[in-house]
């Protein structure tokens, strides 16, 4: 999205309508809008046309120096919310105004409304809610609906927040590119993205100063990668295993290791889920698209960290050469693992990666996966699993996470359910003798046994990385949860000179 800031609504404007947030018994707006605008505004907003009890928008075209121009006027509360609730009105706006068909606007921004002149949260907000709702993935559609690009002109009298906007809008677009190039790798299909497609995909769409190391599955045998491989071969589509370096602060040896599960189909394998359960596993690969994301956004913003990326990729499917229940591999780190379920397969690929992250001597080892369907009936489909190794880093996360809407909850990694994973055949398993209950709870147990106690996040986004019910701000489907959480993060507690929020 275009972003642009002035300090008046003109009356020149080509711009296709001017938005205007109110609230009951507003202050004359006439110093930004013009006494034109300002009037009409305040006959609809005291006339019965306009109802403050409820949460509504209205329009109506007004004769702007003699151009037909139409005005949108949205109640908002008379006190400023949390971001959230602007995030949840931009994407509200801009579904409004995809079926008026308005492709450029301008919108008072709701900081000059409240007279707010240190916190420039909302309006920010309102447009990152804007951008997650301009999205749609019809790369597959016989006919596509017309791409367009939606134009902001962001209107404040404040000259402190058009600065701010006009030296972040850019990045903010940076930000939301690569949140689009995320929600397409999930909605691709399984067919059009298997582990040697998503390899070159990553090969030929990263950043030059990203350094691309892919190993195929000659390599991934040769390095003892085991349970990737074994995941991956009953498959005719090879596993794979990226290694993305990127140096941004080459002074200092300090890097952050980030790790994302990249099935890139899980039919279960040998344990077979049923049909149903199969629909939406295209989308088992979020994990890795999430941190390729991350890193080349991190990597286009030159920002001033160190990076290694670890993405596993395999396809699990039933085959001739495809892992049965009960057999014992040893993985990378030497830990011989039973394989239970091969439908508990996430696990397994991660291992091996975790086991070479933590080779780098990291700072902090994040790795992110949809691993568990336990994890969604703990915590529904709108909110991930957080689990932590330092209760330092669960409150960093949880703190970001409510400023940028990407909703987590701490689950506990308790030393009494490791018993759980204990085998009498092998070293671990990888199915808890527990059944079905805490199985979030022992994927992470099993994930923690190949940190080797580096500080360590494990965030399981089995449910709201691809959503079959709507979201108020990420819609359905592909959502691009975690890049933003994932960002801020590592920008306020890792970036070496810097610890602004974008």
């Amino acid at each position: 999205m275009k972003i642009s800031c002035r300090k008046k609504i003109a009356v020149d404007s080509k711009k296709d309508a001017i938005l205007i947030p109110v609230y009951k018994n507003i202050r004359s707006l006439r110093l930004i809008t013009g006494k034109k605008i300002d009037d009409e505004i305040q006959k609809i907003i005291q006339s019965d046309y306009f109802n403050f009890e409820e949460k509504e928008s209205k329009s109506f075209y007004l004769d702007v120096n003699k151009k037909l121009k139409k005005i949108y006027i949205i109640h908002i509360p008379k006190e400023q919310e949390d971001a959230r609730f602007y995030m949840e009105l931009g994407a509200k706006t801009a579904s409004i105004f995809k079926n008026d068909k308005i492709s450029s606007f301008s919108i008072i921004s709701f900081e000059d409304i409240y007279n707010e002149k240190k916190d420039f949260s909302s309006t920010k907000a309102f447009l990152e809610g804007f951008m997650f709702a301009d999205y749609s993935f019809e790369n597959f559609k016989s006919k596509k609906t017309p791409e367009n690009t939606f134009e902001a002109e962001v209107i404040t009298a404040m000259p402190r927040l058009k600065k701010y906007i006009d030296d972040n809008a850019e990045q903010w677009n940076t930000v939301f590119t690569n949140i689009n190039i995320m929600k397409d790798l999930i909605n691709t299909p399984a067919n059009h993205l298997t582990s040697v497609l998503f390899a070159e995909f990553v090969k030929s769409n990263s950043h030059s100063a990203m350094n691309i190391s892919i190993w195929d599955e000659n390599d991934i045998k040769a390095n003892n990668l085991n349970l990737l491989y074994a995941v991956g071969r009953g498959s005719s589509n090879m596993p794979r295993f990226i290694h993305i370096q990127y140096n941004g602060a080459p002074e200092t040896s300090k890097n952050i290791a980030l790790v994302g599960k990249g099935i890139t189909f899980d039919s279960g394998g040998s344990s077979l889920k049923p049909a149903a359960s199969m629909t939406t596993m295209k989308t088992d690969m979020s994990g890795a698209a999430l941190m390729f994301a991350v890193t080349k956004l991190i990597a286009e913003l030159e920002l001033k960290i160190n990076i290694n990326t670890y993405i596993p990729l395999a396809e699990n499917i039933i085959g001739r050469n495809a892992l049965v229940p009960g057999d014992v591999i040893t993985s990378a780190s030497g830990k011989t693992v039973e394989i239970l379920n091969t439908d508990a397969e996430g696990r397994l690929i991660l291992a091996d990666a975790l086991y070479m992250a933590a080779k780098t001597d990291p700072e902090i080892i994040i790795d992110a996966a949809t691993l568990t369907g336990a994890c969604i009936v703990a915590l529904g489909p709108f909110c991930a699993g957080l689990f932590s190794n330092r209760k330092f880093l669960s409150k960093q996360v949880s703190d970001i996470s409510w400023e940028v809407a990407e909703d987590v909850w701490e689950l506990p990694l308790f030393d009494g359910y490791e018993q759980g994973i204990n085998s009498t055949v092998a070293d671990i398993q990888n199915m808890s003798t527990f059944g079905r209950e805490g199985g979030a709870l022992h994927a992470a147990l099993f994930l923690k046994q190949f940190v080797d106690n580096y500080p360590w996040i494990h965030l399981d986004i089995a449910g709201p990385a691809y959503l079959e019910k709507s979201h108020p701000i990420f819609g359905k489907e592909a959502t691009g949860f975690g890049l933003r959480l994932l960002f801020q993060f590592l920008k306020i507690h890792y970036l070496e000179a810097d610890n602004g929020r974008y």
